[in-house]
């Protein structure tokens, strides 16, 4: 199976431990029959922290309690997918498939944000038990939070 694009272009920014997970969330979710794309995965503290501003210095709704460094997105242990419609002409920002990717991605290991209290269904994040002061120590020692 081919993946489009811009999902590879994104799951290449993640840690190498977490790509092969992305891409057989993808993989299993297509066999499914629901057309899902990585949208987002490593972010900088800056961009992290403009996302942070949303809803509250800065126009829009909170989509993030995380600030900089405070996000597993920071250090490529997390992504966010998107579920589209068949012909990838229509973004689906609610839709019941998001839970069946939610139920996909937990049985490859991954944390599912759709199950959190500040639900976020199209989060994923693989952080092998680690605490995200361990995942932040780790990478900006090594540049790598999973080694």
């Amino acid at each position: 199976m081919v993946i489009d694009q811009r999902s590879e272009r994104n799951i290449k920014t993640l840690n190498p431990k977490v790509q092969p997970l992305a891409r057989a969330l993808i993989e299993t979710a297509t066999a499914q029959g629901i057309n899902v794309k990585v949208i987002a995965s490593l972010r900088t503290y800056d961009e992290q922290n403009a996302l942070y501003a949303q809803g509250r210095t800065k126009p829009g709704r909170i989509v993030t309690k995380a600030k900089g460094g405070q996000s597993n997105h920071n250090f490529g242990t997390a992504f966010d997918v998107g579920i589209f419609s068949a012909d990838s002409q229509k973004y689906f920002g609610e839709s019941p498939d998001y839970a069946k990717v939610g139920v996909i991605g937990e049985s490859l290991g991954l944390e599912w944000g759709g199950r959190w209290k500040f639900v976020d269904e199209p989060h994923f994040q693989f952080n092998q038990g680690r605490s995200l002061a361990q995942l932040r120590t780790a990478y900006e020692q090594t540049g790598d939070a999973l080694a």
